[in-house]
């Protein structure tokens, strides 16, 4: 009878068992709420447009200048070369010529009466600088702002200006013709800084093309120089003087303003007497071959 009580008392209690709910821990931080079992989205991050860097106007500034200073020696080293050789060349070797590092120098065209350069630097894309010398082409123009200048004047583009804070209210605001313009000045001709011997040499060797253009249109050599003047424009400071002419030969004299007593001289075919310089008295052996007092 006992093990009946037993058997049945065991059964109830595994009955309570069943029924029994053990309660789950509190949460961290004394919250009744259960964690939840997948973590929170990571937000994407925003795509921020980024403007491209602003050149900085005063950097461009100092790159032109250095350019310019570059094409005003190369118009030195052309024009010493024409006037030993006559002729203009491309070739930086034969200038002794050679561009500082970062400057780009290239021809954009040359020929026997002229020539034009355009010089750029990395550090400053889509700007350039020019300079031409001679009449056979038309003058070249700066690759942004499409400038142009006067034979053997450097020329660049205009620096971006550097942006300012408006101005106030009460000051009228300009109209656009009356605003400040930024960029490099135009310089001087660069043809002036060349040596005067040098000057009247080239001048010389002008003539020479100048008198067989006029030959070749009327049959005789020209003896004043004014049928010359759309053709070649003089040095500043040299006067050609042709002291004599007919239709077979002719013979000049070249002086320069700052070189008082002295002169260079030329003659071309058969010249009843070959001219001499006014100081050393020197006469050229060749025809064509311009030669000056030192």
């Amino acid at each position: 009878m006992s093990r009946l009580v037993l058997a049945g008392t065991a059964l109830l209690l595994l009955g309570a068992c069943d029924k029994f709910n053990i309660p789950a821990p509190p949460a961290q931080g004394g919250s009744d709420t259960l964690a939840s079992a997948t973590p929170p989205a990571t937000p994407k991050p925003k795509l921020v447009s980024r403007r491209p860097a602003e050149v900085d106007p005063e950097m461009v500034a100092r790159r032109f200048d250095a350019i310019q200073r570059e094409l005003r020696r190369l118009v030195v080293a052309e024009e010493t070369y024409y006037a030993e050789n006559g002729i203009y060349t491309d070739d930086p070797t034969r200038l002794g010529f050679r561009p500082a590092t970062g400057n780009d120098v290239r021809f954009l065209w040359v020929t026997r009466t002229g020539w034009a350069a355009s010089a750029a630097h990395a550090d400053v894309p889509g700007r350039n600088c020019i300079v031409f010398v001679g009449r056979s082409h038309e003058p070249p123009k700066t690759m942004r702002d499409q400038r142009a200048g006067r034979e053997g004047a450097p020329v660049c583009d205009a620096p971006p200006r550097r942006r300012s804070p408006s101005p106030p209210a009460s000051t009228p605001s300009l109209a656009a013709e009356d605003r400040p313009r930024g960029g490099t000045a135009d310089t001087g001709s660069a043809l002036d800084a060349v040596d005067p011997g040098i000057q009247m040499r080239v001048d010389l060797r002008n003539l020479v093309r100048s008198q067989e253009s006029y030959y070749a249109n009327q049959g005789i050599y020209s003896r004043r120089t004014e049928p010359f003047a759309l053709q070649y424009l003089w040095h500043k400071g040299v006067t050609i003087s042709i002291l004599s002419a007919n239709d077979a030969a002719w013979s000049a004299r070249a002086t320069h303003v700052s070189r008082p007593g002295k002169s260079c001289v030329i003659w071309l075919g058969p010249v009843a007497q070959r001219p001499a310089t006014d100081a050393e008295k020197r006469s050229s052996e060749q025809p064509g071959i311009p030669v000056c007092d030192d």
